[in-house]
């Protein structure tokens, strides 16, 4: 899912600052984060808004090595002008960046020409390269012609010299400038990166025909969860069998597509839970306005995503916290 450009600013650095941290819900995830925008972030399992990152700045550079303990899903932006180079260094299950399928050892490539959906069902590890296009050189074409491309990252030395330099650079803050040392490390990252393109034709994933309609089926229900949704009415829509939908799911997201929609509506419940007054509204009348009729089911489901009884979520309601925009999903109805 790639959609119209946020009005991003051009990358924000400060040459040697580095910072580490953890977050365990959706405002410290996206907390300090200058060069990123991100939007319609979803808990898909336990612990999915739980994680940590470490953040460098070089000159033309910024690094971020990210752990996310859960799934979950979201829409990330960059920096204008800018070229992020993405390496997968370990994914437990499934992970799916825009209409890319990744796998653990990927090295992805993306630009600042739209929001990409991001999708992961458990456990992952990444490490992303923002680079100014300006730093690019000569380079720049190169790049250019593979963006949404991927490549492999043989014997996993792209992430071994990323660790290498996180680890050099970890407590430079508030020292003096190094502009020599930051500007050679900044060379060691692209040499690696063209050393490896060098060796291998980056090539786009491929799809089957299901994943690519269970694609669009995410982003045809992403913003507009409309009508009672059914998954054979979505199946013969698109003449494919209810089977080969699931099984495209899965292989995709590593959700049935009842599943996966179900674990949308309880992030928008969630979320009208935490911005409700608990004087004026009640926990059954925002489930059935997403589509749960079933209060002892709806209880179970949201227990298990949440970790708490959504009635205790609306008598601890902080009305501040703004993770899914109205934007992300308009209407309310029931899935079958």
């Amino acid at each position: 899912m790639i959609k119209p450009k946020l009005n991003m600013n051009p990358l924000i650095l400060s040459p040697g600052h580095f910072f580490e941290q953890y977050w365990d819900n959706t405002e410290a995830a996206t907390k300090n984060m200058l060069n990123w925008e991100y939007n319609c972030i979803y808990q898909l399992k336990p612990m999915g808004l739980c994680g940590q990152r470490q953040v460098l700045d070089l000159i033309s550079m910024q690094i971020n090595h990210v752990s996310r303990a859960g799934g979950m899903m979201l829409t990330p932006s960059t920096s204008k002008d800018t070229i992020v180079i993405m390496v997968l260094e370990f994914c437990v299950d499934k992970a799916c960046l825009g209409s890319m399928k990744l796998q653990t050892g990927d090295i992805i490539f993306f630009d600042d020409s739209g929001t990409h959906n991001f999708i992961n069902n458990g456990a992952i590890k990444f490490i992303s390269v923002s680079i100014k296009k300006s730093r690019l050189g000569t380079r720049l074409a190169t790049l250019t012609k593979i963006i949404n491309h991927h490549i492999y990252d043989k014997d996993s030395r792209f992430i071994l010299i990323l660790h290498e330099i996180l680890k050099r650079f970890r407590g430079s803050s508030g020292q003096k400038k190094d502009t020599q040392s930051f500007q050679e490390a900044e060379d060691e990252i692209l040499g690696v990166i063209m050393t490896l393109l060098s060796q291998q034709l980056p090539t786009i994933p491929k799809l089957t025909a299901g994943e690519k309609i269970a694609l669009k089926i995410r982003d045809q229900v992403f913003h507009h969860m409309d009508g009672n949704i059914s998954i054979s009415s979505l199946a013969k829509e698109h003449q494919v069998s209810k089977q080969t939908l699931q099984n495209s799911f899965k292989s995709l997201f590593g959700f049935t597509p009842k599943r996966f929609l179900r674990l949308l509506k309880l992030n928008l419940v969630h979320q009208d839970l935490v911005n409700s007054n608990p004087d004026k509204s009640t926990v059954m009348k925002i489930a059935h306005r997403w589509g749960f009729t079933h209060m002892g089911r709806f209880s179970c489901y949201y227990s298990e995503l949440f970790g708490q009884y959504p009635s205790l979520t609306l008598k601890t309601a902080c009305f501040q916290e703004e993770s899914i925009k109205q934007s992300c999903i308009n209407t309310q109805e029931e899935i079958n």
